[in-house]
């Protein structure tokens, strides 16, 4: 991978019958797991699923309270958000 914090990457978007091409950049981390998820798909074909209609993504709410009862999970998921907003923004997170 790239010595950099970031990956530029290229990302065909079709539009009807118009194709189009577009460069985005994205996080080593970012980067990293969409090639988890990509398999034989391209790049777009990812980022449109995980982008696409909300009936066809996972509902947040369902995701609601879901460690409330597990203390130890909830606070190890606190410090890596810390640790990663710290990491690719420069500051830290006030809970």
């Amino acid at each position: 991978m790239g010595q950099g914090k970031f990956i530029n990457m290229y990302v065909y978007i079709m539009y009807g019958d118009c194709n189009m091409a577009r460069q985005i950049s994205v996080s080593n981390e970012v980067y990293e797991m969409l090639l988890e998820r990509k398999g034989k798909k391209s790049f777009s074909e990812i980022i449109k699923e995980c982008l696409g209609p909300k009936d066809k993504r996972a509902e947040i709410m369902k995701l609601a309270g879901i460690l409330k009862d597990n203390r130890e999970d909830l606070e190890l998921l606190k410090k890596q958000i810390e640790a990663e907003r710290e990491s690719n923004y420069g500051r830290k997170f006030e809970w």
